[in-house]
């Protein structure tokens, strides 16, 4: 047998591994689509668990808001008003708790004589917006006026019915509502005390969330009929008589109602939406609501401070009940 030198080895095994085959279009094919599985089943857990960190963050938000709550009724032995009309000058809610929420440097500057409410209004307030809520842009030109406001994601407890200011139905059954000399529905209404609740305070919503997400209701306000969802909720309250429907919410509709059709398909309801005054029966309802992005439902603050997470199935009669302060319709959280 003829010997090889060492060159001539070294030669045959280069060569060797030179024709060793590497992956195939099947196997490289097969590696990409293991790996697509693989994201696939990852992303949904990503999702969730982003969602679930949103949501505590969301909860721990509204927990400070009930805090501020409470600081303020030690303070002046009663909750804020949802919107103050004893004078000409109104403030709501969240303006009276700023000084508890670490925004006592606004509040004074809110408070000056010749304050410019205008700029001060557009101040966002990253501590009043739920990190899933989906608002298109914070602050917003408020289409009227033109000034800018920043809005918020929830608002206080106004009972059973919140919204429109100039309807017969408004209640004043819940925590928050119009106080003052000119406070509606009735003339000098007073801020609520702890002594008023007496369905209980582990069993009376004090805030909640609302949802800016409603394409439904949106495909109205592009004839002209509304604003969008994503126009309402200034934090300051509107300059105008709808302040309270900025910062209050209620049970008049159910947990995370959303407008049942959109404008093409407005002819098929019931009642009837053909005209911009019928529609404004869904308005209502709509702009009452508690809700949010949460996937299921939504966080909801008590007056004693706890915060819970209430399923979107709860029924209307038990969300009503939580709502009133003392309507002696006594529920217990779900």
């Amino acid at each position: 047998m003829r010997s090889i030198t060492f060159d001539q080895q070294i030669k045959v095994e280069t060569a060797r591994g030179l024709a060793a085959p590497g992956f195939t279009l099947v196997e490289l094919l097969v590696v990409i689509a293991i790996t697509g599985v693989v994201v696939g089943l990852l992303l949904p857990a990503v999702q969730i668990a982003r969602e679930s960190a949103r949501r505590l963050q969301c909860s721990n938000q509204l927990k400070q808001l009930a805090l501020a709550a409470h600081n303020h009724h030690t303070s002046f032995n009663a909750f804020a008003p949802g919107v103050d009309r004893s004078t000409s000058q109104k403030s709501s809610l969240f303006v009276f708790l700023l000084p508890f929420l670490e925004g006592g440097n606004l509040y004074e500057q809110w408070r000056q004589p010749d304050a410019d409410h205008s700029a001060l209004a557009a101040t966002v307030l990253p501590s009043l917006v739920c990190p899933s809520d989906l608002i298109p842009s914070n602050p917003v030109q408020n289409r009227i006026s033109e000034r800018w406001y920043a809005l918020t994601s929830y608002g206080g407890c106004g009972g059973t019915r919140s919204f429109h200011p100039e309807s017969p139905g408004l209640k004043a059954d819940g925590i928050f509502f119009e106080v003052g000399n000119y406070s509606r529905p009735e003339r000098y209404q007073r801020a609520v005390r702890i002594a008023d609740i007496t369905d209980g305070t582990s069993q009376t919503f004090l805030f909640g969330e609302r949802s800016h997400y409603d394409p439904n209701y949106d495909s109205f306000a592009v004839r002209g009929w509304e604003q969008t969802m994503g126009e309402y909720g200034y934090w300051t309250g509107s300059g105008g008589n709808l302040a309270l429907g900025d910062v209050t919410l209620s049970s008049y509709a159910g947990l995370n109602y959303g407008v049942p059709f959109d404008y093409a398909n407005r002819g098929g309801a019931n009642p009837p939406a053909n005209s911009r005054s019928d529609f404004r029966y869904y308005a209502d309802l709509r702009l009452c609501a508690f809700g949010s992005r949460h996937p299921g439902g939504a966080n909801m603050a008590l007056v004693d401070g706890s915060v819970d997470f209430i399923n979107d199935g709860i029924s209307l009669t038990v969300l009503r009940a939580l709502s009133t302060r003392s309507g002696h319709e006594i529920a217990a959280v779900p």
